[in-house]
């Protein structure tokens, strides 16, 4: 991973896995690993010049469309990972972000891919995002991490999801934008389910699909119906869908 970084466009930062960053069983959280993800995307925007400022200079932000983690093992508390994000040459409409979790070995631990639109301020309508870069095709990373990476979603199973809970955005959940934190839906995901049905089903992948912002204030409501393979999860602010997500279990693959 470390030769492939030198090769092309990219970005790495080492952590120390912190106690808040697990849950109960000791798995690193959904959100945990979106704000590892967040954190460096932030961060590689700004050496390559579309950062956040740079963005709303042109009256334009990057808004979170879909997203996909896999876990090939959880890294523990205290355990010293590197996150390396490379970017994919990005369409017209799109622009791809993947990330590798790696232990000290160099072996990955973790995987994510995520796509991003972007979005005038002025008009919320969507931009073109590939004149926003200027590197040659080479510089890009030319593989998904893992197969079917950023997929769509489907409402096919809505009829059969159950009322899970409510909640509320509250200030803490706020990003920069006045949007709820994409990484504060991972903590969603984890919510849905009890202690119990957690400890019998490991996280082997979870996919994010984001169709609604949420701000301060918003009440939502989950839903979710979940089985030994699969679990799916919806959020609903009043007729809008906020988010749909798809959990897949270890061992059933």
């Amino acid at each position: 991973m470390k030769q492939l970084a030198k090769k092309y466009l990219s970005h790495s930062e080492e952590f120390a896995v912190a106690l808040d960053e697990i849950d109960f069983l000791e798995r690193l959280k959904p959100s945990s690993a979106l704000q590892y993800f967040q954190d460096l995307a932030t961060v590689h925007a700004d050496v390559i010049g579309i950062g956040f400022e740079e963005m709303a200079a042109r009256n334009m932000i990057w808004v979170l469309s879909k997203l996909s983690v896999k876990y090939y093992r959880s890294p523990k508390v205290g355990e010293r990972i590197t996150v390396t994000t490379f970017p994919r040459k990005p369409s017209t409409a799109f622009g791809l972000r993947d990330f590798y979790v790696t232990d000290i070995d160099g072996n990955v631990i973790m995987s994510g891919s995520s796509k991003w639109l972007v979005i005038d301020i002025n008009n919320h309508m969507i931009r073109r995002c590939s004149p926003l870069f200027s590197y040659s095709d080479d510089m890009y990373f030319p593989n998904e991490p893992f197969e079917n990476a950023n997929k769509a979603l489907s409402d096919a199973r809505d009829p059969e999801m159950k009322y899970v809970m409510s909640d509320v955005v509250r200030l803490t959940d706020m990003d920069r934008n006045g949007h709820m934190n994409n990484a504060r839906y991972g903590d969603i995901l984890l919510n849905a389910f009890t202690p119990e049905y957690l400890a019998s089903h490991e996280i082997d992948r979870f996919d994010l699909n984001f169709l609604n912002e949420m701000k301060f204030a918003d009440r939502y409501d989950v839903y979710c119906v979940s089985d030994d393979d699969t679990a799916e999860i919806r959020a609903q602010r009043g007729g809008d869908t906020v988010f749909r997500a798809e959990i897949r279990w270890k061992g059933n693959a």
